[in-house]
């Protein structure tokens, strides 16, 4: 028997429809090796990139090269890369003449161990070894029948059963008493598959009957963020060398681009080191903490969500359970996820390396609805507050997906950094005061009202850069020395609070207008943020606390979006009043 490209190429898509088409219960199932609840999501978007990318070409080997090329590019998650690198080694083995049943069992072999090899420390009852039984199987059927066809269900037959072996291969699911949902996903391919290559039109319906799970393992995070790469015109990256950044590591390629994926606690320094080794062309971080902890330890039935402007301390987000998404950061060819991805340091080593002035950019429509659809899958309501809708288009993003919903209210904060910030802790103390929905939505406009930002900047050059001042007028206010202290007024566009002549009158200006405003609006809360000068924000700390009896309720590094507008040295302070 031989296998047409056109056979082939519908064989493959109707495997990927049909794990696409169990991704509920995959998601469900998944609880090694992180209990995170998206093994399904990850291989959905793996095989759902297939579907709409691949085609058939004009040999088999260039039709196998487009869905390799097609699962590196939508890969997600250890299962997704996994199967990626498969393909890849599918596509290796073979020649551009029509496939023979030996041919098959030679390329299937180049597969399993692409696979293998792309993983750091493969663990047996997982996918791979799915993979391997697969390949073993259909090579020893082959050898006792000239059916490809049949030799195929066997071997498919072989692969259930592995699969089936996996709870107790793996400690962790056997006390879950499920089986290994990258194993499952690769069985559900193979049944799809050998369907498409018999000719079969299905519906693709979910099957199986979604398994209450009772046991979840206390998970134990090496790493905390779930971090993947999809990098262009790079030189091959070896394993080893990305080993130091974290576990879990898995490293796809097919010479032409590379997807790595690795457990990190650090994605900022890991995407420092990969941005001079090619085009970083997609980035993703998944927080595995706060996955685990909305699936297995949910602490309320409403969620705040908010972007990557408010400056606040991550433990702070954490202890709450607050969903952050982040803007991006353009520099050069390369965007970044603000406060993920890039850190101020590097964000100024770059744009000095490139030359050039970093953009930023609101979440797409895409990653917000993704967002809102996975937290209603936890919670019962999302309450979301975005930074000064007159300081970007992130509160219209929001706004407009938050419209096919009912559970999602929308709240423009006219206000950003640690202002912002400040603003999203209070809500956060009324959301675990069990305050109501209604209730925190009123405080909170009322907050907004009286809350305020002061910046202090160190240069002009930024606000240049950024067209925030004319090249003209900045240049005039550099030649007189006169560093503005920066605001937002009422409606959230930014303002010149005042002029001064040095950093020391700016100082002192802002300690006088804390003085005053204490004195006739009584300052309930304060908290600075600075994006690199962690000694003035302490020394402005030290002199507010005088003014004011307590101390801040934080101090915190600032967003790289924020640092790229305000520039090195610059702090901001942003405070909440009694009455307006």
């Amino acid at each position: 028997m031989t296998i047409e490209k056109e056979k082939l190429y519908f064989g493959v898509i109707s495997g990927a429809q049909e794990v696409m088409a169990n991704k509920t219960y995959l998601n469900k199932i998944n609880v090694f090796p992180v209990a995170d609840g998206d093994t399904g999501s990850n291989l959905f978007s793996t095989m759902q990139s297939i579907v709409t990318n691949s085609e058939i070409k004009s040999t088999i080997k260039h039709t196998l090269e487009s869905i390799a090329d097609s699962a590196l590019t939508g890969a997600r998650g250890n299962s997704g890369l996994i199967f990626a690198q498969y393909f890849c080694g599918l596509s290796e083995a073979v020649g551009d003449d029509d496939l023979t049943a030996k041919d098959f069992v030679l390329a299937s072999s180049n597969g399993f161990r692409y696979a293998y090899d792309a993983v750091d420390k493969p663990v047996e009852g997982t996918i791979l070894t799915t993979m391997q039984v697969f390949h073993e199987s259909l090579e020893d059927y082959m050898k006792r029948s000239n059916n490809f066809i049949s030799a195929l269900e066997a071997a498919y037959e072989m692969v259930v059963k592995a699969v089936e072996r996996t709870t107790k291969q793996l400690r962790v699911l056997k006390k879950a008493s499920v089986v290994d949902s990258g194993a499952k996903g690769f069985a559900y391919f193979i049944k799809g598959f050998i369907l498409g290559l018999k000719g079969k039109k299905q519906i693709f319906i979910p099957v199986e009957k979604i398994p209450e799970i009772k046991y979840v393992h206390e998970e134990n995070f090496n790493y905390r963020y779930c971090t993947e790469t999809l990098i262009g015109d790079c030189k091959k990256i070896k394993k080893e060398e990305l080993k130091c950044f974290g576990d879990s590591l898995i490293v796809s390629g097919n010479g032409k681009k590379m997807r790595i994926h690795i457990h990190t606690d650090e994605p900022v320094n890991f995407f420092e080191y990969l941005s001079v080794k090619g085009i970083i062309l997609e980035q993703k971080v998944d927080d595995m903490f706060l996955q685990y902890e909305r699936v297995h330890k949910r602490k309320y039935s409403r969620v705040i969500v908010t972007d990557s402007i408010a400056d606040i301390p991550k433990g702070y987000l954490d202890d709450e359970q607050v969903h952050m998404i982040p803007l991006t950061l353009l520099i050069g060819r390369v965007s970044y996820f603000d406060k993920l991805t890039i850190s101020n340091e590097h964000v100024f080593k770059l744009a000095k390396q490139k030359n050039v002035h970093p953009y930023s950019s609101q979440p797409t429509i895409k990653m917000v609805e993704n967002a809102y659809d996975y937290l209603l899958n936890y919670y019962d309501e999302i309450i979301v507050l975005t930074v000064a809708k007159a300081l970007s288009g992130t509160y219209q993003v929001f706004e407009k997906i938050a419209k096919k919903y009912d559970q999602v209210h929308v709240i423009d904060t006219k206000q950003n950094s640690v202002a912002q910030g400040l603003l999203l802790y209070e809500t956060m103390m009324d959301l675990k005061s069990n305050t109501s929905t209604k209730d925190m939505l009123s405080k909170l406009d009322n907050r907004i009202k009286r809350s305020k930002i002061l910046v202090q900047i160190k240069s002009l050059d930024p606000m240049i850069a950024s067209g925030r001042l004319s090249t003209k007028l900045g240049g005039l206010l550099k030649f007189l020395g006169i560093k503005p202290i920066i605001t937002l007024n009422e409606t959230g566009e930014g303002a010149v609070y005042k002029l001064a002549f040095n950093n020391k009158q700016s100082y002192n200006e802002i300690l006088k207008h804390i003085r005053t405003i204490h004195i006739n609006k009584n300052i309930t809360c304060y908290a600075i943020s600075y994006i690199d000068d962690i000694e003035l924000a302490q020394k402005f700390s030290g002199s507010i606390e005088l003014l004011v009896g307590f101390k801040p309720v934080y101090i915190t590094k600032s967003s790289s979006i924020i640092a790229v507008g305000a520039g090195s040295g610059a702090v901001g302070i942003g405070y909440i009043t009694e009455r307006k």
